[in-house]
Order: structure tokens, then sequence, then C-alpha cells
């Protein structure tokens, strides 16, 4: 009965850009108001016109754009495997919970996602058929996705270089260069916008926010497994990456290792390639078993182990905030002066982020630890509200707070700041 996660911020952008008359406010009313419109806009636009309230449209729409990601998924897979491995590997695909993208800010992630797949896709047909109808294909599909989330750039730049890589020729790379000023053409105008607008810093404070020296620590956690992506199929794509190893297929481990490395390209990002890998560790045991009779018994608990884990994992990840949490938050907003600060504070560490996403958007008041959105404004800021939150969350209530609202035990109550 309401979105997964997080999805505040986004909803009072779309709010926003209707209240503009749908042109692309300076700054968002989100919490404190001075936030820069910089994020990339074309999901955010699409919330917004999509008739109704954008809480009630995020508790869909995400999913959608997960179901569309499926068939990129495909496509890709199809041209860089074969049909065999491309089914299974969209099938395991569609099953692995990709957590941010089926969340409430999946009206952006997921969208981007899904452009990016189908980008790929046609970026590795260009490579293959170079040609300007593909390049305008590829161009067109990869601007779109440049518009949709910041993590594009360069996670689709580094994924089309290594594709080239793989399959380099002159025409190849004139088309693939065409291609890429193509997508930059698309997203010039929001980009020159934002760069008289705020500058330059606003990207790169958003480059840079959310990534620290993290490299060791998403090889150690095998790419997307900390979002749970992988939890049910990593045998089978270890399996996998042995297997193309051993064949001296070096594409998909070298992709692996790539997205690994290029922050924010980890994640979801990631999964596709994981599940490519899954589905060739995955065939490598059916055809094993195939030769002993058994692949029809094999194949059917296969799939109903895929299936059985991806529902557990979903069960036990995807949840939203509480009704009666909701309405205390609204309760709270509502019986206090405009302008008014709170120091929001729970004992769930699960539900602490969506928390403060969402409290500024169902309050309409300020959450003082709220850091969402502040990656667009400077990294000395996001630093210190990250490190006042930790504060909070410790029972250091700061003194510029004018109210509490704490979420404990699964009560909130709410009240005067000591």
């Amino acid at each position: 009965d309401f979105p997964l996660r997080d999805g505040g911020l986004f909803v009072t952008m779309a709010n926003d850009i209707r209240y503009a008359g749908f042109g692309l406010p300076q700054f968002s009313s989100y919490n404190t108001g001075d936030i820069p419109f910089a994020y990339p806009p074309l999901g955010l636009y699409l919330l917004a016109l999509i008739p109704g309230d954008p809480i009630t449209t995020e508790r869909w729409l995400p999913l959608v754009w997960s179901m569309v990601a499926i068939p990129g998924a495909y496509l890709l897979a199809r041209e860089l495997t074969d049909g065999r491995r491309a089914g299974l590997a969209a099938l395991i695909f569609a099953a692995m919970p990709v957590t941010w993208a089926i969340e409430g800010g999946g009206v952006t992630r997921a969208l981007a996602l899904a452009l990016l797949l189908f980008a790929l896709w046609r970026v590795a047909v260009l490579l293959r058929m170079p040609g300007v109808r593909h390049a305008a294909f590829a161009g067109v599909l990869a601007g779109a996705a440049l518009l949709t989330h910041p993590a594009v750039g360069p996670t689709g730049l580094a994924s089309a270089a290594l594709l080239f890589l793989f399959s380099p020729s002159r025409r190849g790379l004139a088309a693939l260069v065409g291609a890429g000023l193509l997508a930059v053409l698309i997203a010039l105008p929001w980009l020159a916008l934002v760069l008289v607008r705020y500058g330059s810093g606003a990207i790169v404070a958003a480059g840079t926010a959310h990534h620290g020296d993290e490299t060791l620590g998403r090889f150690l956690t095998l790419g997307p497994s900390w979002i749970g992506a992988l939890d049910f199929v990593l045998p089978t794509a270890l399996l996998g990456l042995v297997m193309v190893i051993h064949r001296r297929q070096w594409l998909l481990p070298a992709w692996v290792v790539l997205l690994i490395m290029v922050p924010g390209g980890e994640g979801g990002y990631a999964a596709v390639v994981w599940a490519m890998l899954a589905a060739t560790g995955a065939l490598t045991v059916a055809d094993a078993l195939a030769s002993g009779g058994g692949l029809k018994v094999a194949a059917g608990l296969g799939l109903t182990w895929l299936f059985v884990a991806a529902l557990l994992a979903g069960y036990q990840r995807f949840h939203g905030l509480p009704d009666a949490l909701r309405a205390t938050i609204v309760q709270a907003g509502s019986q206090v002066p405009p302008g008014a600060r709170f120091a929001v504070e729970t004992d769930d560490p699960g539900l602490e982020q969506a928390l403060l996403d969402w409290f500024p958007t169902l309050s309409n008041r300020i959450s003082l630890g709220t850091y969402l959105g502040l990656e667009w404004t400077t990294p000395d800021r996001w630093n210190a509200t990250v490190a006042l939150d930790d504060r909070i969350q410790q029972g250091d209530i700061p003194p510029d707070a004018d109210y509490v609202f704490r979420f404990d035990h699964g009560v909130a109550s709410w009240g005067p700041a000591p």
C-alpha cells in the first residue's frame, strides 16, 4: 500500500515540476528547500506527467520499468552469447532481487537500468554491423539513459569501451563515436542548464558523495551481492565464471571486474553479467546431467529452487514504511510550525534510510539528519549530514533541533527536543 523503501525525494521533485508548470525548477522544495534541481530529469518528468498522486505511482511504476529491463537483458545476452544461454540468463535476471530497481526510487533507477541494457544491446549490434541507422538507435537510447540516472554515464561508457575492445574495427570505432556524440547531444540541454545554474560543482559533488575508496570491498562482496542480487545464483555464477575462464572467453570476467571498479556499476547494472555467468554454469551442470538422463529432473529442481529462493529473498528484503508510522509523521508535521526542525531516529537500521527519505515529504518539515539529495550540494555538506545522522541515531540530539521524532520497538512518537 506504499512504495517500497525510498522514493520520498522523487515524489517531492515530481510535485516541484508540476508546481513549476513542467519547467525545470532551480531548487527542490525537499527538506531544506535548497537542493539543486540537477538530478537527470527524464524519470522525474515521467513521474510528474502520470496523473494522480506520485506516491501511488511509485507503488507500480518501478515494477513496470523493472519488467521492461528483462527483454533488454535477453537481447543483450543473445547478442553476446547464444540463444540457449540468453533465454536462461534472462530468466535468472528476472528472478534476481535487484532491490534498488523495485523500490520507490526505481522510478529513475529501474528506468535507467532498462534503457542502459537496450542501449548496450544496440552498441553490441553496432559493433557487429557498423552503420548510421544502428549508430542512431544506440545513440538515442544512450542519451535517454543519460537523462535518467547519474550512474549511467560512467557505467555505460566503460561497458561500451569494453565491448569495443573485444570487437575492434575502424568502422566500429567511428560508428561508436557517432553514437556517443548523439547521446551527448540529447543530454546536452539538461547538462548545459545545470552547468549554467550551478557550475560543475553539483555534478562533481554528486559523483563523489556516495563513493569512497571501496574497490577492495566491492571485490570481496562479489559485486552486487551486497543488495541480495547474487545470494541464490552465486554458486552457478561462480561455476560459469570458472568455465568461461577455462574456455578463454574473457569478456564476461573482464566486464564483472570493470563494473565492480566503476562507481555505481556494481549494483543492478552488473546483475545482467552475473546472470549470463549463472546461465553458463547452470547449462554446464545440465549438460553433464543430460548425459546421464537426468536433465528434466535437474531442470525442474533448478527452476523450483531459483524461484522459491527469489520469492524468499523478496519477502525478507522488500518493505515500505508501516501505515501507523506514516500517519504519525503526517500528524507531527501538521501540528508544528512551518520550518520546524526534527531530529529523526529509529532503532531499526533496515528502516533508517527509508524513514529519513520519506519524513520531509510526508511531514513537509525539516529532518536535520536527512542527507538524501545533498549529494548535489557539496561533499562537505553531504559528509557532515551523514555524520550528524549517525550521532542522532546514537541519541545525540543536536541543539538546533526543535522536535524529536522516534520510531523505536515498532512504535512512533514525537515531542519537543530536550
